[in-house]
């Protein structure tokens, strides 16, 4: 089994599937002395659960797993984060999964930290890698937003990837986190061996979009109308050209 990458996924094949593998982690957000930004502990495993789970859903693979390193002790704080993990799956529409996990019972700790791995599974037929094509259009879903600015009461992008990840011309669905709109969308180009053009649009892809507050989706521009109609938090914000 030789594995390889697909921005932050790792996938590696196992005969006709392949596990998709995704990870995230959040430190000194929670409500211990040395957190930097005050965060329920169950908001912080919320919203690290969505990271990762949502890389793994545009990538077309299944869930079947997850796991929670805490570093922290479990009560009262691997507690609540063990019950925001289980919210952030139900809100995804997901009851059968395992979940494993760890906390750290040695030492007291003064700052929250927690890292989430997600695995699924997914055939050849389910996995959305898609090339990017000359005049192709790239869409984002919602606004960059990080620390405070973030919604707490967010429901994610479930929805609009379960609608769109069937349709054969949407050729892939990326999660913008903490490197930014401009980042993820210039990687989708450069996978293709292409380049892509922003336009002026007032939203700033540098800014870093937190827990997947933004979603961007790579698309035939036959269906551009279709999609904005669909999901009207949507913006036309680029083009895919030739390099």
């Amino acid at each position: 089994m030789k594995a390889w990458t697909r921005r932050d996924l790792t996938i590696v094949p196992m005969g006709q599937h392949s596990m998709v593998v995704a990870c995230d982690s959040c430190g000194g957000v929670g409500i211990k002395d040395g957190d930097i930004l005050k965060l329920s502990p169950r908001h912080v495993a919320k919203f690290t659960t969505r990271v990762a789970l949502t890389e793994v859903l545009c990538s077309g693979a299944m869930p079947v797993m997850i796991t929670n390193g805490v570093a922290c002790e479990m009560n009262p704080t691997g507690a609540k984060m063990i019950l925001g993990i289980k919210e952030e799956l139900e809100n995804a529409g997901i009851k059968d999964i395992a979940l494993s996990g760890s906390t750290e019972e040695n030492f007291p700790t003064s700052m929250t930290a927690l890292a989430v791995t997600v695995i699924g599974m997914g055939s050849e037929n389910d996995l959305k890698f898609g090339h990017a094509v000359k005049g192709d259009k790239l869409i984002l879903l919602g606004t960059p937003r990080v620390g405070d600015e973030v919604d707490l009461e967010s429901n994610g992008f479930y929805e609009e990837i379960k609608h769109l990840r069937p349709i054969p011309e949407v050729r892939e669905i990326v999660p913008v986190g903490s490197k930014g709109v401009a980042y993820e969308a210039e990687g989708l180009a450069s996978l293709s061996g292409m380049n892509c053009e922003l336009y002026k649009t007032g939203i700033d892809y540098s800014k870093s979009a937190g827990p997947v507050t933004c979603l961007l989706v790579l698309c035939d521009r036959a269906i551009v109308d279709y999609v904005l109609n669909s999901h009207p938090t949507g913006t036309v914000i680029g083009e895919i050209h030739r390099a």
